[in-house]
């Protein structure tokens, strides 16, 4: 059984199997171990852990031995500065695509051209490298720099297009369609003036006109590649990227109805990393903030479930997800002890219980945490079969027409 215990009462020989941070928030390779000796404790404590979960059995917590045990090899481990086993990490593998990209796009200022092999190669790498090291998708929320945010921010929206279709098990081809989408989706900044791109400030009017003309470049750009991915899927995430569920994006004014669903899912993770990452004009926002920002403040333009799969992967679950547990409940996140940033204590209703049943009153409990390796899947309000006024209702505390 599991036990959600205070880091004070934390021995060496216990399993931990789950922490009450983001995995994102940690410098640990893994969010289960058994704890070696007392120094692993500290790092705990050095990085802000208060309560732990631990795997117990008959014996109460005083009661479990404090020897090492010989059957559990693995100790706390910090992310290490190479990946074993191999020679790439994925902070080296996006100053390989930026440096990629300056030569690419600068190729495409003098003679509107791609160097298409190349750029195939080295998305083929990429894929192949999350796909083989999937432990590397959790520290895409520390690979920003303050390097040409252009060639940044395109390397960096390949990697979480290339984690999110690994994460739905697409096959190989289509991750790696994937992630060559992503990392051209933003060439047609190369026909925008460097005043423009680089502005230390708001753009006015007049500028923002001619930002606005960049999906359309990279359309044209794209649709002269002989390569099909490029100048098919490709080329429409460009020119869509920027398009909106209620009609006010950019540049033709399409619902999300009328866009390719590549390019429904990469809209978000481009917003998502555009405000994780670092800018002339304003500093970077924490992960937790842009999910809240996503969720209370953007979802009537972009799709609510892209975004629920976005919070899963970069394990955030915000006010009114639905998630399902290793068990086949599933739970309603009602609040959070601090509301903006997602933290603190929880408050959940439980819809279902094992095997998906319906309950016949929903059950509210206090948590301190929630696992993300735990989650098997995030859902929205009408995915579990409800209409938005009982998810609001839920959402206030009770439970109108749920029998």
């Amino acid at each position: 059984m599991k036990k959600t215990i205070s880091l004070s009462k934390l021995k060496p020989g216990m399993k931990v199997v789950g922490i009450d941070k983001s995995w994102l928030e940690t410098p640990f390779l893994s969010h289960h171990f058994v704890i070696r000796s007392e120094k692993d404790i500290d790092k705990l404590r050095d990085s802000g852990v208060q309560l732990v979960t631990v795997e117990v059995d008959d014996l109460t917590i005083e009661q479990r031995p404090s020897e090492e045990p010989r059957d559990e090899p693995h100790g706390l481990q910090e992310l290490p500065a190479e990946d074993s086993g191999n020679d790439r990490t994925i902070l080296s593998l996006q100053k390989e695509t930026t440096r990629l990209l300056t030569r690419a796009f600068q190729q495409v200022r003098i003679n509107g051209f791609l160097p298409t092999d190349e750029i195939r190669s080295h998305v083929r790498q990429t894929v192949d490298f999350l796909l083989h090291n999937r432990h590397a998708i959790s520290l895409l929320a520390d690979i920003h720099e303050n390097d040409d945010e252009t060639y940044v921010h395109s390397a960096n929206t390949m990697f979480m297009a290339a984690a999110f279709a690994i994460r739905h098990q697409m096959e190989d081809a289509e991750c790696f369609r994937w992630a060559l989408a992503a990392l051209l989706h933003d060439v047609g900044k190369t026909r925008i003036p460097e005043h423009i791109l680089k502005k230390p400030g708001p753009l006015d009017l007049l500028e923002w006109e001619v930002m606005h003309q960049h999906p359309i470049y990279g359309f044209q750009i794209l649709r002269k590649s002989p390569d099909p991915e490029i100048h098919g899927l490709a080329a429409q995430v460009a020119v869509e990227h920027h398009e909106r569920l209620n009609g006010s994006g950019y540049p033709h004014h399409l619902g999300l109805d009328a866009v390719h669903p590549v390019s429904r899912s990469l809209m978000v993770l481009d917003i998502y990393e555009a405000l994780t990452g670092h800018r002339v004009y304003r500093a970077r926002s924490s992960p937790r903030k842009v999910i809240h920002y996503l969720m209370n403040d953007y979802s009537d333009r972009v799709s609510v479930p892209v975004i629920l799969e976005l919070a899963s992967m970069v394990g955030i679950f915000p006010v009114g997800t639905f998630v399902e547990n290793e068990d086949g409940e599933i739970l309603m996140i009602q609040k959070y002890e601090d509301a903006e940033n997602y933290r603190g204590e929880m408050t959940v209703l439980k819809i279902f219980g094992p095997g998906k049943k319906i309950l016949p009153r929903p059950q509210k409990r206090k948590i301190p945490n929630l696992d993300p390796t735990t989650i098997l899947r995030t859902y929205d309000y009408r995915a579990v079969g409800l209409t938005q006024e009982q998810w609001e209702y839920l959402m206030g505390g009770g439970a109108p027409g749920i029998t």
